[in-house]
């Protein structure tokens, strides 16, 4: 009888044992559930597009040597690659007056404006920049992105210096030494697009300016529209855009950037 009551009270004591190893652990369960669908990043694709209270753009602190000179240098720079048509590159690219196209897939995230600038591509799989060695500098530079949470974070190097528009809203200009850092965030249950650009220099910037536009998702039935033709030969567009002193330049051709 001792045994059995032995017998009884071990199966007792293995009842009491795993129902307490289910309390404990199905709450882990279904934490580490909860975990692993975190791990799913947010998709950002669809058709978005700013208005008209979307900016919200500081003025940047300049060093000294950003001078006034050197502001209009740059501005007759931008004109010129207005002018004949050239890639314009980042940071307009993200505000161009038409909305943007973002498709997010395995490897990359792709950003196209409804003009004639180049695509973005933001690259997922890959967590180092390409070598100064291998990489032509372009207007947009050489991005990568990872996922923190729920924000997709895009560090880009390798810009070229004087081509495309240079200007960076809020003040000073792209060079060869500026990286620029994004954060795309998904607001109000994925109808707006926070995207938060920081940008350091160490020949422009005295601290790292920082701006966020908030793009806003176009219905599901949007369809874009086709690009508006940029013709660096019309010479009525011409007239239009090139003051008189700088009518001379059309000899010098189109830049490829």
């Amino acid at each position: 009888m001792e045994f059995a009551a032995e017998g009884y009270g071990m199966k007792r004591l293995c009842v009491y044992t795993a129902a307490l190893a289910c309390a404990v652990l199905a709450p882990m369960t279904i934490a580490g559930r909860a975990a692993q669908d975190n791990t799913t990043p947010p998709d950002i694709s669809g058709f978005w597009e700013l208005n008209f209270d979307s900016r919200q753009v500081p003025p940047a602190s300049l060093l000294p040597s950003v001078t006034r000179a050197k502001i209009d240098a740059r501005a007759k720079g931008d004109a010129y690659a207005r002018r004949w048509c050239n890639l314009l590159g980042v940071p307009f690219v993200m505000d161009p007056g038409r909305p943007l196209d973002i498709r997010q897939g395995a490897t990359a995230v792709i950003i196209v404006p409804e003009n004639a600038s180049a695509p973005r591509y933001l690259y997922t799989n890959r967590a180092a920049h390409i070598s100064e060695d291998i990489l032509d500098p372009s207007t947009n530079g050489d991005s990568i992105a990872r996922w923190e949470g729920d924000t997709l974070v895009v560090d880009t190097l390798g810009f070229h210096g004087q081509h495309g528009i240079t200007a960076i809203p809020g003040g000073g200009y792209r060079t060869e030494k500026s990286r620029l850092v994004e954060r795309y965030r998904l607001l109000k249950a994925g109808a707006v697009l926070s995207v938060t650009f920081t940008w350091t220099d160490p020949s422009v910037f005295r601290a790292p300016h920082s701006y966020e536009y908030r793009y806003h998702r176009l219905p599901a039935t949007y369809e874009p529209r086709q690009w508006l033709p940029c013709d660096p030969y019309d010479e009525e567009r011409a007239k239009f855009l090139d003051p008189p002193r700088t009518a001379k330049q059309a000899g010098r051709g189109i830049s490829k950037e």
